[in-house]
């Protein structure tokens, strides 16, 4: 805006004339003190004049190149009527039609024209046009010291002060600058030649010249080649800057000295019109203080005489200004006169005699008690005393009212429920605060909404039991609630949030408990809540939420000792639980008949602190009830006592046969004479109890039920590792049972008929068109099986494709192609018949599927229960006939030897490498298939299946070959 650099240089700058035409532009040069500047044509000096640059002077010829010296001073008058035009003429016509025209004089030239003469003719001119100007100034400048004198507005005063400078000096821009303290910079207030939206917002450059004006006396210019563009003045109210009025000339012009008189002199008009206006603001600033602030204001002369009173004292004391001005103050203070003295009683701080006492004011009503801080303003014998009262009745009564309620907040201290917290909150807004109807609602995290849970006397006789809040409600309760905000309505019936329209309360203050609820506080008087009484309830509420906080950590501490308790006491529990399954486990180890395992299993339970009592049992013959095998412990003739009936089982182990799933009682004590077996359970002590199937794969070994003499006893933990247990010992039951069948002296030989249509092996015969013999069967450990089988008459392709045709088959591989048929290896998902076989403790010794059904030769103990095993099979597979039983002297008994020595030696993978490697004809010349087919039938890499191939093989060859 304003820049280049700054100067105090005051020199006069040479006064600007314009020569337009060619004939005398030399004249010019011959006349001091003057700067020119030169057109050639009339149209370039009409430009030069319409650009708004300076120009003191024109000077011309009579004749120029576009136009006539009369035509051109007749343009001229259009676009400025009093700029000073010298025509240089040599006939008396031309000098004619020039005056006419409105030139300001003619120099006859003759051919020669004297530089005296024409010097002094310009100079004329000049002087002439500046008297006219300088009147029109002056008219001016007296206007606005009058409007200012008579208190104009500033904005006026400001607007007319920038145009008479423009208009005096020709400035091109024109502002006025204003200090702002907390900026320290120059804002501009008034502009000419800015646009409206730089009002205010424009600063002036920390380097310009405003700021090097602000605060000097004198008109600062800036100089560019010699001439000066730029003035500033500063200006001064008090004894502070206030700022700048700064005018920039045309690119075309320069400012002369008598054009920084006009900025001194507009500068001095506006100084004290800034300042009256500042102390008419500072003095209506102290009105509105005085008149609405609540203490009292009032002045005294020497003889304590009252000369003046604020509307606020005459109010405390119950008087009228009238009654109260010339009334002695000491009349109205319950001392003696005598013993009143200001001066006495003040203390001089900085030459200021300042004083403060506490009196009883006496009014019409009484005496009320009040503080008074009073000034003397000058020395004793002239001058008066100011002073300021405070009513201190409000105060005190606060004071009370915030002792008590400090002491009742004591008592939250002491509280150990949030419903103790509530009561003593309501109990403290009702009697200390003197609230009328109160309520505290805390928030049920379990409904979502917010309970009323203490309400004070006065709320329940006027509106009866308060309703639970919740999002529906849209009441000013729940959005206090919500938004963490206090909320006070000084008339609930006109709010939109009013949840009962006809209540009789009318004013309400709701204050949020942090997240335990809120405080409501109801009043039928409207606008019945005042500042102190608002804040005295945060208060309140506020002690409320941090007894809230305390009780809510304090509770939280005890749910955690309690939990820790309680897990301290599960853990030792399950502590001794798996410790009763790790010596079930060793039991199961070294047991070789399911009797050992049974007994083992009952012992090992029922000698455990926490149980009292275990037993297992199976289903009978008739598979009608539920007949126990083994027990241990406390039994004191439970299991004599109890129906255990498997048509409508009511004892937990019955049901748990039924269902094949844990049956779990915490309390026996529960509903105990609805069920029988629940008396008997607590007449023999027996509290809780769990009954476990024992179940390996589809084959159910029987039921495991324990009890305890503790209710709860089979927390989760427990009730988890003893049904994981079950599994164990079903699966332990199931191994000692293929066992005794492989190494049995004698055995009993069954050939099967079983006619289902949906099992696999009969579906995927029939699909084939073919029958199919079963060669053998590994189980792997993630739960699929190999499948090696031989298909008589069947297409090697047909087999191939059959992992795309059936969902079961994971993947089919063809083996080899011989004169019995095509061997093949299906890898298989879920149960095969033969598992299911195998699950029951047979051992399978042929298995053929035709569309016509399955055959299957197995063997069994000699002394095993033949018909119970087909009525298993039968349970399972109905349609399953008995062909022939033959009961016959093992004469493999030393390949059964062999195989259970090797069972023995090999691991579970081994066995299952080996035997697959068998299946697959990997020991076949030339082999069937190669180790790297073997192994990634089996999902592993050709090392590791070398590895365990060659392992078992060591194992094998050192039971043939060691001593």
């Amino acid at each position: 805006m304003i820049s280049g650099r700054v100067t105090n240089d005051t020199a006069v700058t040479a006064l600007r004339v314009l020569s337009v035409g060619t004939s005398h532009t030399g004249v010019a040069d011959r006349v001091e003190g003057l700067t020119v500047g030169r057109v050639a044509t009339a149209a370039e000096g009409l430009d030069r004049i319409s650009g708004g640059g300076r120009i003191d002077c024109v000077v011309c010829g009579s004749e120029l190149p576009d136009m006539t010296g009369a035509e051109f001073v007749d343009r001229v008058r259009t676009l400025d009527i009093e700029l000073p035009v010298v025509i240089v003429s040599e006939d008396d016509v031309t000098i004619a039609d020039a005056l006419a025209a409105g030139a300001t004089d003619v120099v006859r030239s003759n051919g020669v024209v004297d530089d005296a003469v024409l010097r002094t003719r310009v100079r004329n001119a000049i002087r002439a046009h500046g008297r006219s100007e300088t009147f029109e100034y002056a008219e001016s400048l007296s206007s606005l010291r009058q409007d200012a004198l008579e208190g104009a507005p500033l904005s006026t005063l400001f607007d007319d002060a920038l145009s008479l400078v423009v208009s005096a000096l020709g400035a091109t821009r024109c502002g006025l600058f204003e200090r702002r303290d907390r900026e320290d910079s120059l804002v501009l207030r008034a502009g000419v030649g800015w646009d409206d939206d730089a009002i205010d917002s424009t600063r002036a450059r920390p380097n310009s010249l405003a700021v090097a004006a602000l605060g000097g006396n004198e008109v600062y210019t800036h100089e560019a080649d010699g001439e000066v563009q730029t003035l500033a003045v500063g200006l001064s109210v008090g004894d502070e800057p206030w700022g700048a009025l700064a005018a920039v000339a045309p690119d075309d012009a320069v400012f002369t000295e008598p054009d920084t008189t006009v900025l001194e002199d507009v500068a001095r008009v506006l100084e004290p019109a800034i300042e009256r206006r500042r102390r008419q603001r500072e003095l209506k600033r102290y009105e509105t203080i005085v008149e609405t602030i609540d203490d009292g204001i009032y002045a005294l002369d020497l003889d304590y005489r009252i000369t003046e009173a604020s509307d606020a004292l005459c109010s405390m004391l119950g008087y009228d200004r009238e009654d109260l001005v010339g009334l002695d103050a000491r009349e109205l203070i319950e001392l003696d006169i005598d013993d009143i003295d200001c001066f006495a009683d003040a203390d001089d701080r900085n030459g200021q005699l300042v004083g403060s006492c506490e009196v009883e004011f006496t009014t019409e009503n009484g005496t009320v008690p009040v503080e008074t801080h009073y000034s003397v303003l000058s020395e004793p014998g002239e001058g008066e005393i100011l002073g300021v009262v405070r009513d201190l009745s409000r105060h005190r009564q606060y004071e009370g009212t915030l002792t008590a309620l400090n002491n009742s907040m004591h008592g939250l201290l002491r509280t150990e429920s949030r419903e103790e917290v509530s009561e003593r909150i309501v109990d403290t807004a009702s009697d200390v605060l003197d609230l009328p109807g109160v309520a505290v609602y805390l928030f049920d995290g379990t409904t979502g909404r917010l309970e009323p849970t203490s309400v004070s006397e006065t709320m329940t006789s006027m509106v009866g039991d308060l309703p639970a809040l919740d999002p529906s409600d849209g009441s000013l309760a729940w959005r206090a609630f919500v938004t963490g905000e206090e909320l006070h309505s000084d008339d609930v019936r006109e709010t939109d949030a009013v949840y009962n329209a006809d209540t009789p309360f009318r004013s309400g203050l709701y204050v949020p408990l942090g997240e335990h609820g809120v405080l409501v506080a109801e009043s039928t008087r409207t606008a019945a809540f005042s500042e102190t009484t608002v804040e005295l309830t945060d208060l309140l509420a506020a002690s409320a939420e941090a007894a809230l906080n305390r009780v809510e950590r304090e509770t939280q501490l005890r749910e955690r000792d309690r939990e820790l308790s309680d897990q301290n006491t599960r853990l030792t529990g399950l502590k001794q639980t798996n410790d009763i399954i790790r010596a079930i486990d060793r039991a199961l180890v070294q047991a070789d008949t399911r009797e050992e395992i049974e007994r083992a299993v009952c012992d090992r339970l029922a000698t455990a602190d926490n149980f009292a009592f275990a037993w297992i049992g199976t289903p009978g013959a008739e598979g009608t009830a539920l007949e126990p095998r083994v027990w241990a412990g406390h039994e004191r003739g439970y299991l004599d006592t109890v129906s255990l009936s498997l048509d409508e089982p009511t004892e937990p182990a019955a049901r748990a046969t039924v269902t094949r799933e844990p049956a779990v009682v915490s309390q026996v004590t529960s509903g105990f004479r609805a069920e029988p077996w629940r008396r008997a359970a607590l007449t023999n002590d027996y509290l809780s109890m769990l009954a476990v199937p024992l179940v390996h794969g589809d084959v159910l070994y029987g039921t495991l039920a324990v009890y305890a003499d503790e209710q709860g006893a089979f927390d989760e933990m427990t009730r988890t590792v003893l049904s994981e247990a079950g599994e164990t010992i079903a699966n332990a039951i199931n191994t000692v049972e293929t066992q005794r069948t492989l190494l049995a002296d004698r055995v009993t030989e069954l050939e099967l008929s079983i006619d289902e249509p949906d099992l696999f092996l009969r579906t995927l015969a029939t699909h084939l068109g073919t029958r199919l013999v079963v060669d053998d069967i590994v189980n792997e450990s993630g739960g699929a099986s190999l499948v090696f089988l031989t298909a008589e008459d069947a297409d090697a392709e047909a087999l191939s494709s059959l992992a795309d045709e059936f969902v079961t088959v994971e993947r089919a591989d063809v083996i080899a192609e011989r004169d019995e048929g095509i061997r093949c290896e299906l890898r298989l998902t879920g149960t095969t018949i033969a598992s299911t076989l195998t699950d029951y403790g047979a051992i399978t010794r042929e298995l053929a599927a035709d569309a016509n059904g399955i055959r299957a030769v197995i063997e069994l103990p000699y002394d095993a229960d033949v018909r119970e095993f087909v009525e298993s099979i039968q349970a399972t597979h109905p349609n399953t006939d008995l062909v022939a039983r033959r009961n016959q002297t093992s004469s493999v008994q030393s390949e059964r030897d062999v195989r259970a020595g090797v069972t023995e030696r090999l691991t579970d993978r081994q066995y299952e490498v080996v035997r697959t490697a068998y299946a697959s004809g990997f020991f076949e010349w030339p082999r069937d298939r190669t180790g790297q087919e073997v192994a990634a039938s089996l999902d592993i890499s050709q090392p590791t299946f070398n590895k365990h191939l060659r392992s078992a093989e060591r194992k094998l060859f050192s039971m043939l070959l060691d001593d």
